[in-house]
């Protein structure tokens, strides 16, 4: 009889084994895909895949209106135009923006001390142990209410169920871990819509103390995160006074990625709803998300680890090349580099670990050293809270393009490239007599995001939106466009990979942002991120599904079943586009923006950094997004279009940098 492979030995091979605690074997996975969760599979372009039947689904969302001027669709208010004070704060809005989103760095804010308080943080509680806790905690005003209500009634997918729902919300006590940088404002706005009392606790100087005193937010808790052995207790005293004052706790949430560690460890001490922090760290870790993978039968690559310098040589061994290496935890594109031999692996590791010590924390974004600074030279302020550590991983699979090749023809140049070098079929676009490569260390094949809700372990709502490629080699965003226009099977494919994904990890509950690529060999994930993604996300879905991805993570926080009513079909056809810098200097002003701001096809066309502002192209570094424009037109196809030469026809005014600021 063969001898059982262990966990580690499956993370590392890439083969199913005994499942790792927090995994589950295929056969145990809960209902994958619920039709009326995922209408964007009926109207997924024909492929011949059955259709699904949402003859039942009720209709109520198709009276929603977009209008202009306030920028509202129907009772919720999309993501409005920063002040321009926020401007230069959003720059980074995107994944980049997310993984260290806070408006600056203060000497005693999470981004800053990030490392170290990961650190402090307590190990997870064993489930008889949150158990007891629950018990031992009275029921939150808000679960109370809820079990007065009809459960059949509460949990329908109606206009009228939302409503009974929001009853339950309107008054409930919520703590949110750090606000994030300033664009994240409309959460706070929304909650504060829906009646929902916030507590924040952030850095004593941050921005949100502000929305205190304007009444968006019931209380400001300053914390100094540089106390990193102390601030689990000080959060745990800050949330219980504060609460107390506001007549009890319903829920502790964030929408930070680099808050959901803190969040789930302080949610399960207090006994309100989360998801663990097993799974939360298996996700925020590449590794243990392969490890959970390959456990549970799903796809994942070959992997190691690779933590110190005697790591190199066996991780090459066991991997083989060509291979990528790359941080376990998300740090923007810093750290990403494929190698093709031995030799390779041992530059570049030596390359990572310099240019992870030189980074910079920017207005909350992750950026690059300059040339010439040396490791310790007190040139990166980002050392204190990141933490090199590494994986190797195989690129069998991926788009070969040999050192030196053409990287810039992977960019968007015309419409047919949005899904990174492929048609909607599947099938190569060629460019002459030769198909267009995709960068060296990326899987090939169109990049989507699969935004999710689960609601005690199970998908209430999913929604794929087709990602365009990007501005390489820095992995910088350009635009997406929704609902998607691959084939209705590859979208299912897509869809059922990001929900087990999700549930071999052992979340349960709340939004998640799941990136991942639909390759020659079928749909393999790129990584799971737990909260609610960022830049045009909250906007895509709530414009083309009316599905609040605010309003749903806060129901699922308190303990409020989501059920979010789903349109039967897209409410509008939307394509958004982030426009790069295209040579360096300092952008003079946004006047170029004004012939399209009130085009009647145009949601918006805004800047992201104030005129005056010094811009970065991609040759001279980490490019800067200078505006974002979203459309929306009677199809999908006719929108990239249209913003693809709106994109074209920009004159953006950059002047020379002085010769001193060069």
């Amino acid at each position: 009889m063969a001898q059982k492979k262990s966990a580690l030995t499956a993370a590392l091979s890439g083969a199913p084994a005994a499942p790792v605690p927090a995994a589950k074997p295929p056969s145990a996975f809960r209902p994958v895909l619920d039709n009326y969760a995922f209408p964007c599979l009926q109207h997924a372009p024909d492929d011949g895949t059955p259709v699904p039947d949402l003859s039942e689904l009720v209709d109520g969302l198709e009276s929603i209106d977009l209008k202009r001027g306030g920028k509202e669709v129907a009772s919720f208010s999309i993501g409005t135009a920063q002040r321009p004070s926020d401007m230069a704060v959003a720059q980074q809005h995107s994944h980049q923006q997310d993984k260290a989103s806070f408006s600056r760095v203060a000497s005693g804010s999470l981004a800053q001390n990030y490392d170290a308080v990961i650190g402090s943080l307590p190990k997870g509680l064993s489930e008889d142990q949150r158990a007891r806790i629950a018990a031992s905690m009275p029921m939150s005003p808000a679960l109370g209410m809820l079990h007065t209500m009809p459960e059949d009634k509460v949990s329908l997918r109606t206009i009228e169920g939302r409503r009974l729902r929001r009853s339950v919300l309107k008054g409930a006590v919520v703590a949110f871990i750090t606000a994030g940088y300033s664009g994240k404002r409309f959460v706070f706005e929304k909650a504060a819509e829906l009646g929902v009392k916030c507590v924040v606790l952030d850095a004593p100087d941050s921005w949100a103390q502000l929305m205190e005193g304007e009444g968006v937010i019931s209380k400001f808790v300053p914390i100094d995160f540089s106390d990193a052995e102390n601030v689990f207790d000080h959060c745990l005293e800050g949330i219980k006074a504060a609460s107390a004052d506001l007549g009890g706790l319903d829920g502790i949430t964030t929408f930070c990625e680099m808050a959901v560690p803190l969040v789930a460890r302080l949610a399960e001490k207090l006994g309100v709803p989360s998801n663990s922090p097993d799974a939360v760290d298996a996700a925020r870790d590449k590794y243990l998300t392969r490890a959970a993978m390959a456990a549970a039968g799903l796809p994942t690559p070959r992997n190691a680890r690779v933590n110190c310098l005697e790591d190199v040589e066996p991780a090459g061994n066991h991997v083989g090349f060509p291979a990528v290496i790359k941080p376990v935890s998300g740090a923007a594109s810093i750290g990403v580099i494929r190698v093709n031999s031995m030799e390779d692996l041992h530059a570049a590791y030596k390359r990572v670990v310099r240019d992870m010590s030189r980074a910079r924390v920017v207005a909350g974004a992750l950026v690059e050293g300059k040339d010439g600074e040396e490791e310790g030279a007190g040139s990166g302020n980002a050392g204190s809270w990141i933490k090199v550590e590494l994986m190797l991983e195989e690129v069998r699979g991926w788009a070969m393009v040999e050192a030196g090749g053409p990287l810039a023809e992977s960019r968007v140049s015309k419409p047919e490239l949005r899904l990174g070098g492929q048609q909607a079929d599947g099938s190569g676009v060629a460019e002459g007599s030769r198909s267009l490569p995709s960068p060296p260390w990326y899987l090939d094949g169109p990049e989507i995001d699969c935004d999710l809700v689960m609601s005690d372990g199970v998908p209430v709502y999913g929604a794929i939106t087709d990602n365009w490629p990007t501005v390489e080699p820095y992995f910088n965003e350009t635009g997406s466009n929704c609902p998607s226009i691959l084939p209705r099977k590859q979208q299912k494919e897509l869809l059922e990979l990001s929900v087990k994904s999700v549930q071999c990890m052992g979340l349960k509950l709340g939004v998640f942002h799941v990136e991942a690529k639909y390759t020659s060999r079928g749909a393999r994930l790129i990584e799971v991120n737990c909260r609610m993604g960022g830049g045009p996300v909250r906007d895509t879905n709530l414009l083309v599904w009316g599905v609040d991805l605010v309003e749903e993570h806060l129901m699922t926080s308190v303990g409020i079943p989501a059920r979010p009513p789903v349109a039967k079909r897209p409410l509008v056809q939307m394509a958004e586009y982030s426009i790069n810098a295209k040579k360096s200097g300092v952008i003079r002003d946004f006047g170029f923006l004004e012939p399209w701001a009130n085009h009647p096809d145009v949601l918006y066309a805004r800047p992201l950094v104030p005129a005056g502002s010094k811009v970065v192209c991609v040759e001279d570094g980490l490019p800067t997004w200078i505006c974002e424009i979203m459309v929306v037109k009677p199809t999908v196809q006719e929108a990239i279009d249209f913003i693809q030469k709106v994109e074209a026809s920009l004159d953006v005014p950059i002047d020379p940098l002085p010769a001193k600021a060069k």
